[in-house]
């Protein structure tokens, strides 16, 4: 279980965050501030390690994204 916030962004900041999430394949603005939030817990962090936390905390939200017939049929032939 998770706590929830609310976070209050200016119209500008909210856009263009919007847009990077989509551009780079976010599947909402939630998860690309849940991945930058992340990014900064875990930087001192070796690689090894701040990877496997980033691993449990994404595996959840990547399942929904990549259990899915259209990505199974996408890598088929790999």
């Amino acid at each position: 279980m998770g706590i929830q916030i609310n976070l209050k962004l200016p119209d500008e900041v909210y856009i263009e965050a919007k847009r990077y999430s989509k551009n780079f394949g976010y599947g909402n603005i939630q998860e690309f501030i849940r991945e930058t939030i992340r990014e900064k817990l875990f930087e001192k962090e070796s690689e090894t390690t701040g990877g496997f936390h980033t691993y449990l905390a994404s595996e959840k939200s990547l399942a929904k994204l990549w259990n899915t017939k259209e990505e199974d049929e996408a890598w088929k032939d790999l």
